[in-house]
């Protein structure tokens, strides 16, 4: 009989239901809605010459890129800004800014700021789907939905 597994998983599973719960918490008076800017990069910016393709992947231009996304959590709706530099294909800096308002949620934004860079550097945009970066795993819906703006901003 495996009892010992049996309560070491049921163990593992309401402490994700815990940390689920907690993740992100806080209350917003005003929830904020989903908002998403781009900028591509500046006219004579010779970093926005197109980049040829790796294995079928999309190709995109290289330069500087950014995107705020909202997404929600337990304490209502938060909102981060994703900067990305692109070159021949791949992200070679990127910088998350925490823009939620309860003390809760910015405290997970900026450990997921602190902890994204190791996660994407050196990959190219279609490879990226981060689900949890520094013990946050809310932020990442909002992170993911803003490099799918910077996607299409950045198609060559």
């Amino acid at each position: 009989m495996k009892l010992p597994a049996h309560k070491k998983m049921l163990s593992a599973a309401a402490a994700a239901s815990v940390l689920l719960l907690t993740a992100a918490c806080g209350s917003s008076d005003e929830p904020t809605s989903e908002t998403s800017t781009s900028s591509a990069p500046e006219a004579g910016d010779a970093s926005g010459d197109d980049t040829s393709a790796d294995d079928g992947a999309a190709t995109y231009k290289d330069g500087d890129y950014e995107a705020s996304a909202g997404y929600s959590n337990p304490g209502g709706e938060s909102e981060v800004k994703v900067e990305v530099t692109l070159a021949a294909n791949k992200i070679t800096e990127v910088t998350v800014t925490p823009l939620a308002e309860n003390g809760t949620s910015k405290q997970y934004q900026e450990k997921f700021a602190g902890g994204i860079s190791d996660e994407v550097v050196g990959k190219s945009l279609d490879e990226l789907d981060v689900s949890k970066v520094a013990g946050s795993s809310l932020t990442s819906s909002g992170f993911n939905a803003a490099i799918d703006d910077i996607k299409a901003d950045a198609q060559a």
